[in-house]
């Protein structure tokens, strides 16, 4: 049996026909069995195009019943001879995934026998897959020992809310029987940081306009066809915002190529029979680039009427025991503040405080001890940012879940950890900035008024780049998750002062959340403060990290950002 179907993007059900190879009488005759593999040209199917929003799909098409049925009883034992090269495909994408997520729990919507997810784990993703065929879910988990793949439909399964951090469609939107509804269930399951990565057939691209309805990408069992733009609306009426659309590139073996050439050109098979002789060659991996695949990478969008998702904390953030709170002091000459910072900070929420020494000329390091501080000294003064690198890595190293950057001149008021971390032990944020600007607390605590107004202007500029709103970039008061800084690159960054921007940059970089708390701060002699000529070569650092990133986002990568 065949349905007629309305247009999934917008509702409509007036269209025009793109391909009808239809024999009347025989609409009905859909194919009784799926193929990964399947090549076959001169295919049955109606395909239309909606007149109103320009999505294509396959109208008439089997019955959903009929749909399931072939795909749970698919088994494709050819697909499995092209394992290397689905694998280097499945590697190219995780590659671009680790520059916008190192690590997380990674879902694969129609994983097939788990190829990629096999790829992720190995690279340290906790990995999730979701497939109808019993043969790939078999094969997932008997072969390959991927315990969480799941076979049935992805509404079936019920994730919980905010669970995961990747969700993968690989040649699979195509085959979904309501791709609307099921970005929308994407869009529950994601993390607020989330970001969904689909690839699919471009049935606008020159391959397909030359091939016509003989093109590879026609199937009785896709039964939509996108396009750049069909897809982009498609991804902005279910709630996500595009971050990259591109070309898709395969990998097959050369064999391969030839063999679903012959479809086309038969006069080809002497190149088969050549290659027959000859296995080494046969089995060459080939990358092609036919752009008519298209790939787009997406996050949430943050419209009004989906923020109440996006400020639910993430699942996979909701601790179930005390979370440890550490807090580190880069320290410079802080013998005489270092026992007031000390004695405000609440002891009841920090579970360790420690003190990293930058080769002071004062006695730093003996009050540190006397006070019972876990104390690590540098030899050499290694400046504010490397400092500060020494501090992240052993705080790191001794287990801290949030760790609390304070200076120990007593500038700032540590009083304020609690409202600091909040946001952190909730899961709502990644990193909390404690903020001078906010209700004036900068010229109350007698902060100088040029530094005053260029902390303002410089704020202002960072936040246009970085397309963030923060009232300060510069407060030296701050806290940050240990996933916040297991997935910066903060070793790479600078051993000065703009070390404090390049980190905040990238976490911008890697889609963390932000958070900031009014603090009030005290400006004395005996605190430390930046004078004005290293201030004027900070703020060209920040100008120079700005810079990076823009280029960043524009192509011309910076390892520093990855």
């Amino acid at each position: 049996m065949s349905s007629k179907v309305l247009c999934n993007l917008c509702g409509s059900d007036h269209y025009s026909v793109v391909y009808d190879t239809l024999v009347k009488g025989q609409e009905n005759n859909f194919s009784d069995s799926y193929k990964i593999t399947d090549h076959s040209v001169n295919l049955a199917v109606k395909i239309v195009k909606c007149c109103k929003c320009g999505l294509v799909y396959m109208n008439p098409r089997p019955a959903r019943e009929k749909v399931l049925s072939n795909y749970t009883h698919m088994v494709d034992d050819f697909y499995l001879q092209e394992e290397a090269g689905r694998r280097e495909s499945a590697r190219s994408i995780l590659k671009y995934l680790r520059k916008i997520k190192k690590t997380g729990r990674i879902l694969d919507i129609g994983c097939a026998t788990g190829f990629l997810l096999d790829e992720a784990c190995k690279q340290g993703w906790e990995v999730y897959g979701v497939e109808l065929s019993s043969w790939a879910v078999d094969y997932a988990h008997n072969k390959l020992q991927l315990p969480n793949i799941t076979q049935g439909l992805l509404k079936e399964v019920n994730y919980p809310d905010n669970f995961f951090d990747v969700v993968v469609l690989k040649d699979v939107i195509e085959h979904l029987i309501d791709p609307k509804a099921t970005l929308e269930e994407i869009r529950r399951i994601l993390k607020p940081t989330g970001i969904i990565c689909c690839n699919t057939p471009d049935i606008d691209s020159l391959v397909s306009k030359i091939l016509g309805a003989k093109w590879w990408g026609i199937k009785q069992s896709h039964l939509f066809y996108f396009n750049k733009s069909s897809l982009n609306k498609l991804f902005e009426v279910t709630g996500f915002v595009p971050l990259k659309i591109r070309s898709h590139a395969r990998t097959f073996t050369l064999g391969y190529w030839i063999s679903n050439l012959l479809s086309y050109r038969p006069t080809l098979r002497f190149i088969q029979s050549f290659l027959d002789q000859r296995p080494p060659w046969a089995n060459k991996l080939i990358r092609v680039d036919l752009g008519d695949q298209v790939e787009i990478f997406a996050r949430k969008s943050r419209q009004l009427k989906y923020l109440h998702e996006l400020e639910r904390p993430e699942e996979g953030n909701v601790q179930k025991q005390p979370m440890k709170v550490c807090v580190v002091l880069p320290a410079y000459n802080a013998a005489k503040t270092l026992p007031q910072t000390l004695k405000d900070i609440p002891r009841d929420l920090v579970h360790e405080i420690i003190l990293v020494d930058d080769a002071s000329c004062d006695n730093t390091v003996e009050v540190a001890r006397q006070l019972g501080l876990k104390v690590f000294v540098h030899e050499k003064n290694k400046g504010y940012g490397g400092n500060q690198k020494t501090c992240y890595k052993n705080a790191l190293e001794s287990g801290a879940d949030v760790v609390v950057m304070l200076h120990p001149d007593y500038q700032y008021d540590p009083t304020a950890i609690p409202q600091l971390i909040e946001p952190i032990l909730k899961g709502k944020a990644d990193a909390v900035f404690g903020s001078r600007m906010m209700k004036g607390g900068a010229l109350e605590g007698g902060m100088p008024l040029w530094k005053h107004n260029a902390n303002i202007l410089l704020t202002a500029l960072e936040n246009v780049v970085l397309g963030i709103y923060l009232t300060e970039y510069h407060s030296g008061f701050r806290a940050y998750s240990a996933k916040y800084l297991s997935q910066v690159n903060f070793e790479a960054n600078s051993d000065g002062f703009v070390f404090d921007t390049e980190i905040i940059v990238q976490g911008v970089a890697q889609y963390m959340r932000f958070e900031e708390t009014p603090i009030r701060t005290r400006y004395f002699d005996e605190a430390s403060s930046i004078k004005l000529w290293p201030s004027i070569l900070y703020g060209m650092g920040i100008l120079k990290t700005l810079a990076k990133y823009f280029l960043h986002t524009h192509g011309i990568e910076f390892k520093q950002f990855k």
